[in-house]
């Protein structure tokens, strides 16, 4: 199994009990977003769910959330019956053939090893005009500071915005950046 989805899965029962997510800051992330009702979205590393209570106030005609998990899709899926919310457990890079207008990575983007790669994947998931965001409701010394002590076998680091706004130029217009001691996000428009 790989390491990552086995660290998840072997806290996926307690992880909403360890981990607080502030909702006033993931209220501000999205509300920094083009968000708005009708889209197709798709959210990277959904793990026990998080998001989707408030994507769900979008109105979105679908939300594919993906985990590489097992156990955290099981979560997920046991929160949400409603049918525009699917959960699927598969590594991101093996989904193909699907175009999504909006695409937010919340609380997992350490954990790709080839950041790089991973966004050039994104942009080709994504309609033109359609929005990444690359988000964390923590500032990146926090996160960082956390992962070096729990969880350094399965996180590559979070880098300065500035450098993810790099890697993003090629495929985006860059939207918006923010990287303090309490948030972290970087946005980008699709490249028509």
């Amino acid at each position: 199994m790989n390491k990552i989805a086995g660290f998840f899965d072997a806290l996926a029962d307690r992880w909403d009990e360890l981990c607080y997510h502030d909702p006033e800051k993931i209220t501000y992330i999205l509300e920094h977003t083009t968000l708005h009702k009708g889209l197709k979205i798709l959210d990277v590393g959904c793990g026990t769910g998080i998001l989707e209570q408030y994507l769900l106030t979008y109105s979105p005609t679908h939300i594919t959330g993906i985990d590489i998990s097992p156990r955290m899709i099981d979560q997920a899926s046991s929160k949400y019956a409603v049918n525009t919310v699917d959960f699927r457990s598969m590594d991101i890079m093996d989904l193909k053939d699907e175009r999504f207008d909006f695409i937010i990575a919340y609380s997992v983007f350490p954990h790709f090893e080839q950041p790089e790669k991973l966004i050039a994947h994104l942009a080709e998931l994504l309609t033109p005009g359609g929005e990444l965001v690359i988000c964390h409701s923590e500032g990146r010394e926090s996160i960082n500071s956390h992962h070096n002590k729990q969880a350094n076998r399965i996180s590559f680091g979070l880098p300065p915005v500035r450098e993810v706004a790099a890697m993003m130029e090629p495929f985006f217009h860059i939207q918006e950046m923010e990287d303090t001691d309490n948030l972290y996000l970087v946005s980008g428009i699709r490249n028509r």
